[in-house]
């Protein structure tokens, strides 16, 4: 029998790719400023949202507008990464 789930996408914030998360990677959510220890963008709400270095950002589709912002330790407990499917 088969196990299926929702495809998600994950980036972890590493401290240089603020922009690239909030603006390229989902484009549902608007950069505001990166300062090498902390992302800080604006979800669809227009709720001001923060992620810290390491920190892991996932998304259902690159226009997710509410992005969910996870430590890394709550990302490996509740999320398996598997391989990206070919194109």
């Amino acid at each position: 029998m088969p196990f299926v789930t929702s495809r998600r996408d994950s980036i972890q914030y590493d401290g240089t790719n603020g922009a690239e998360i909030a603006g390229t990677w989902c484009t549902g959510i608007s950069f505001v400023s990166d300062s090498g220890t902390v992302l800080t963008f604006k979800d669809r709400d227009d709720r001001v949202q923060t992620a810290s270095v390491n920190d892991w950002l996932i998304i259902s589709g690159v226009e997710d507008g509410n992005p969910t912002v996870l430590s890394t330790a709550d990302y490996e407990t509740y999320f398996v990464e598997i391989p990206p499917m070919p194109s």
